[in-house]
């Protein structure tokens, strides 16, 4: 199976997701890891973005890439997968701490905040404390790029019922930057869906203490759907 790796919102499009892609290349599954509008370089460049370039790129990054495939998705990129397995093909979904809405009490405030405070630190993604000290994110964001993430989340609950594909949802316990993992997951129109919890990992689950536990449970589920897909 040929997988496409979404990163996240404000997330290094190569290290975010850990061992993730290594050890999905090495049970034999071919990965694409392609960065997202504004990510990669310099925060001040998500500015220039909006949330129809993030799903664009997605978009043609998987038109790309030879069939059978399937996405796998962090965070935003959940959000972003989504979509794509609900417009084409797929063999398998795997969302990774899918971003349906933000834990902050001041979202709601955002599109005042976007004008009063120019940019915000990055989140509290990791909860291990020396394993944060490594943290490979964009140490900060500019407030006003977090409208556009907030309009791919409104724009995300109406897709998920027509995703057919098989879903793996996987939940960080510790996580103190979104909220709306088991919303996602029941709204999925997937006929077979499976759910994990972890927790010790912060939202970043790839680059906390359990990221090599997730990236061989999210392996073996790609496997097993494989096998039977077959």
């Amino acid at each position: 199976m040929n997988l496409l790796l979404l990163h996240g919102f404000t997330s290094h499009p190569l290290l975010t997701l850990g061992p993730l892609p290594q050890v999905l290349r090495e049970a034999g599954f071919a990965v694409s890891q392609p960065a997202l509008p504004g990510h990669g370089t310099r925060p001040e460049n998500l500015l220039k973005v909006r949330w129809q370039d993030w799903l664009l790129a997605a978009r043609e990054a998987y038109a790309a890439l030879p069939e059978p495939r399937g996405v796998v998705g962090l965070s935003m990129g959940a959000l972003l997968a989504a979509h794509l397995a609900a417009e084409r093909p797929t063999r398998a979904l795997v969302a990774l701490a899918p971003a349906l809405a933000l834990k902050s009490p001041l979202a709601p405030l955002a599109p005042l905040l976007a004008w009063l405070i120019p940019r915000f630190p990055g989140p509290d993604s990791i909860r291990d404390p020396e394993l944060k000290k490594a943290n490979p994110n964009y140490p900060y964001f500019p407030t006003r790029s977090v409208l556009e993430l907030l309009a791919l989340m409104r724009r995300t609950p109406e897709v998920l019922p027509k995703v057919q594909a098989p879903a793996l949802v996987v939940e960080a316990g510790q996580d103190r930057v979104v909220q709306g993992v088991r919303r996602y997951y029941e709204l999925l129109g997937s006929p077979r869906k499976d759910y994990r919890v972890f927790p010790e990992s912060g939202h970043d689950l790839l680059l906390d203490r359990d990221r090599e536990t997730v990236a061989r449970v999210v392996r073996d589920w790609l496997i097993a759907i494989s096998t039977h897909l077959q």
